[in-house]
């Protein structure tokens, strides 16, 4: 595998990402331009990346830090040559490092019901599948919440 960097998101690197999300995801789920920036602009957002050895950013991951110690996986977009090589692993744990750093006690993300290596990725991480939700998705996909208890580093 080629070398993988992590580091955390510049603004330089926003429409790489828009381009990352719309090949990770169908177009009805995929966000939208407007709907990125207010992600990555958010207060107690925590974005990373993750860079090939040329320099190009391959993956992502969004979270925010919500109220009374919970945080919020966005999302997680890995693009399709880079899966399976634990690029996204790395991300996952390097974010959940960050967010349990800053108090950070538990930490949510939404999956779909048929994404079982985003599913097997997650329950690797310790994630535990809370609820299904029927529709979650804009294209009418059911979806599943996990949370995992973070533990300060």
């Amino acid at each position: 595998m080629s070398t993988i960097t992590l580091r955390e998101y510049r603004p330089g690197d926003f429409r790489r990402l828009c381009e990352i999300d719309r090949r990770c995801f169908e177009p009805r789920v995929a966000y939208e331009v407007w709907e990125m920036a207010s992600i990555l602009r958010r207060a107690g957002a925590v974005t990373l990346v993750a860079e090939n050895a040329r320099g190009a950013v391959v993956a992502f991951v969004a979270a925010h830090r919500q109220k009374e110690g919970k945080g919020h996986i966005v999302t997680l977009d890995v693009l399709p040559g880079y899966r399976g090589r634990g690029v996204g692993w790395r991300l996952m744990r390097l974010c959940e490092k960050r967010l349990a750093a800053v108090g950070i006690g538990t930490l949510r993300l939404e999956t779909s019901v048929n994404n079982r290596a985003a599913q097997a990725l997650y329950r690797s991480l310790g994630y535990t599948f809370l609820k299904r939700v029927p529709r979650y998705y804009p294209n009418g996909e059911d979806g599943w919440i996990l949370e995992k208890r973070l533990v300060r580093a």
